[in-house]
């Protein structure tokens, strides 16, 4: 066997066993963010119970616990590669909205995972006689000197 064709036979295993790992932690993400729309269905239904005599807001509950069950059951049925081909879709027919979502979640992500990290002791408090600008600016030259 040449060196070629084992190079060949690793980078398709190396492939195979990302693309099982991708799947793998893609259906998982599925069934967490099922497991929370089934929450939020729940719960928006709980609550139309809870304004039954308001009959507006009762509908707007039940409509939106049962909008957020069909998702959350369509979102089972699907497989990750029809899932890629779904936003790829909807990418392609809206640009600007793909885009606008990607970086609304990208904001959202990083806020999220800032606000969780933990920190080691503490905010970073910066005191009254800090100045905020060392390093960033040029020094001024001073009263009385000339260069």
């Amino acid at each position: 066997m040449s060196a070629k064709t084992k190079a060949k036979e690793m980078v398709d295993e190396g492939r195979e066993a990302v693309t099982k790992e991708a799947e793998a932690r893609a259906a998982e993400f599925r069934d967490d963010v099922a497991e929370h729309g089934d929450t939020i269905s729940s719960a928006a239904k709980k609550a139309a119970g809870e304004f039954e005599e308001y009959d507006a807001v009762n509908s707007f509950l039940t409509q939106a616990g049962e909008a957020v069950e069909d998702a959350t059951n369509r979102l089972r049925e699907r497989s990750l590669p029809d899932m890629v081909e779904d936003v790829s879709a909807f990418a392609r027919r809206n640009p600007l909205l793909f885009l606008g979502g990607a970086a609304l979640a990208g904001f959202a992500a990083a806020r999220f995972l800032s606000a969780s990290a933990p920190s080691d002791d503490g905010p970073e408090l910066i005191a009254a006689d800090d100045d905020v600008w060392s390093g960033y600016l040029p020094e001024a030259p001073r009263a009385g000197t000339h260069d």
